[in-house]
Formats: structure tokens, sequence, C-alpha cells
């Protein structure tokens, strides 16, 4: 099954599993967003992560001007990440998910 073929049989679901998301990551540009605090994120992260701690999310359209990137959202048990998913949604980003992740 090809990346964006696991991306349109997901539309009714905006999560992914980890080996979903790191297959995508690896054969599309993604971007993959630690939404945990900055403390947790130096303790431990995903490799190519980069930290927007949630409660920043909403100042990302500065770096992210492309509403249709693939954005990539994980967190320690999902309820940040939804919560940044969510924000990023009604600002018009289209094609955000949330990655289910053990940190």
């Amino acid at each position: 099954m090809k990346w964006y073929e696991k991306i349109f049989f997901r539309m009714d679901r905006s999560d992914l599993s980890y080996e979903e998301a790191m297959d995508i990551y690896k054969k599309q540009r993604a971007l993959l967003i630690d939404v945990r605090t900055p403390e947790e994120y130096k303790k431990n992260h995903l490799k190519d992560a980069v930290n927007v701690p949630f409660y920043e999310i909403e100042n990302i359209g500065n770096e992210i001007r492309d509403k249709d990137e693939i954005i990539m959202l994980y967190c320690k048990t999902g309820k940040r990440s939804n919560i940044a998913k969510e924000i990023l949604m009604q600002n018009g980003y289209r094609n955000v998910y949330t990655v289910k992740v053990k940190i």
C-alpha cells in the first residue's frame, strides 16, 4: 500500500500508529512534532522530531505556511497532541494526524 493510500483510507480517523507514521515520514515530506514540554523533549524524543509545545501550537503558522503540509503530532498519552491537532485544523491545516507512540 502506498503512503497516500494509508492516509486516504483513514479519512474517518486522524491517528496513525508509530509504524504507519514512520513509513509516511520516510517516503514523504512530512513534519513530525513533539508537543510535550521542552523538558520532556530533552529527556527523550523521536529522532528528527521538532519540539513545539502544545500551548504554543497556534504560533506554528509563522513557521508552516503551507496548509496542505503533512503534520504528525505526538505526546506521551495523546491528550496534548489531540488538542494541538484540533487547534491546527481550526486554523485551516488539512493534513494533521496524531501518532500513537510510547515514550
